[in-house]
């Protein structure tokens, strides 16, 4: 079994979700569409970039 990480996970890129990386941090697309919302964004072709950090925060470069 692999450690946790330490490293910041991409969820979105250029607007599109990396299921994947979700996956991987054991999260989900209502859970991100939720997170997204309460910080005012609706649409993820507005979000540039979402990152998680190793804390569990998202970051969010939007447009």
């Amino acid at each position: 079994m692999e450690a946790p990480s330490n490293r910041h996970i991409p969820l979105i890129q250029a607007g599109k979700m990396c299921y994947d990386n979700l996956m991987k941090a054991g999260l989900n697309e209502p859970w991100l569409r939720e997170t997204l919302s309460q910080l005012q964004i609706y649409d993820l072709r507005d979000v540039r970039f979402a990152l998680l950090d190793p804390s569990g925060s998202v970051h969010v470069l939007y447009a």
